[in-house]
């Protein structure tokens, strides 16, 4: 029931972040509603020369574009990510948010972007890769958690990394080191990196015609705790998310609805490469014409 915005890849200093994966790796905020988000992301751009990925712009204040107004907006909805896998209250809502665009005044048109077919396993390679060379640091010695036992040096860093780091990191690295090495670079994170490409070129083909696009953040509602029995399944729950991080873009979530259990169904806006100001109004009309969160209730049961 939260608003969280992942701005365009460079936009927000990522100077003091732990890297994970360099070229997805994205600071942005998590608030109330879109305003609280706007105005965060005023504090958090801008150009920083400790990180190198940064890039100079113009200041933006992004309050100034939550105009309350979409008439005329383009918004794309891809029909494969409404596909198999989507749960069907989840959909319902999703159709409910679109109805609602269109009485507001924004043009809605279904398209074809059969990238989340190609993106979920795209990003856990490139990321996975990443993540493998960035977190070798976490030694014991120069980064991170430091076993007490240990006499040599490969104990050191045996231990440290066996105490320090948990499954689902290990599981990361073992990926990622599996997928850089010697007779699998080329058939995996080379091939990875050169479908980012076509990602990349998709979205650009939609975003010539369309301002937004409109997805479900996530293919089902918030799950229990340990009620995924297997890491795929967990995986699986990033496939309207990942496209966006591959391809550099930027995209905001909002509540759009609840399902039969009270749960929170998320709406996902898109945009192009520094159009945080179009995504965010595209959300903030939203948010105003709904009032989702003075309606919002939720039971915390014990």
């Amino acid at each position: 029931s939260v608003v969280g915005l992942k701005p365009t890849y460079g936009l927000v200093s990522r100077y003091g972040l732990v890297a994970y994966a360099s070229s997805l790796d994205q600071i942005g905020p998590i608030t109330k509603d879109v305003r609280d988000c706007a105005t965060l992301l005023n504090l958090l751009a801008g150009h920083d020369e400790r990180d190198t990925t940064s890039i100079e712009r113009p200041k933006v204040d992004y309050t100034a574009a939550l105009k309350n107004d979409v008439k005329g907006l383009r918004i794309a909805v891809p029909k494969e990510f409404f596909g198999e896998g989507i749960n069907e209250e989840v959909k319902t809502k999703l159709e409910e948010a679109i109805a609602k665009y269109k009485e507001l005044g924004a043009e809605v048109e279904e398209v074809s972007l059969n990238v989340a077919e190609y993106a979920l396993a795209t990003y856990y390679i490139i990321a996975c890769a990443e993540a493998s060379s960035n977190l070798g640091r976490f030694d014991g010695i120069r980064y991170g958690h430091r076993a007490e036992k240990g006499e040599r040096l490969r104990d050191i860093y045996f231990n440290s990394r066996s105490e320090g780091f948990g499954p689902e990191v290990k599981r990361r690295i073992i990926l990622g080191t599996y997928v850089l090495s010697s007779g699998y670079y080329d058939a995996y994170y080379k091939k990875a990196q050169k479908v980012r490409t076509l990602i990349s070129n998709q979205f650009n083909e939609v975003f010539a015609n369309h301002d937004v696009i409109l997805t479900p953040t996530s293919p089902t509602t918030a799950f229990e705790f340990n009620s995924k029995s297997s890491p795929l399944e967990m995986y699986l729950a990033d496939i309207c998310t990942v496209p966006v991080n591959v391809a550099g873009l930027p995209g905001i979530s909002i509540p759009c609805g609840v399902d039969s259990k009270g749960m929170p169904v998320g709406m996902q806006l898109i945009g192009n490469k520094f159009q945080e100001e179009t995504i965010l109004n595209a959300a903030y009309t939203f948010e105003q014409a709904t009032n989702f969160r003075a309606n919002y209730k939720p039971e915390f049961k014990k």
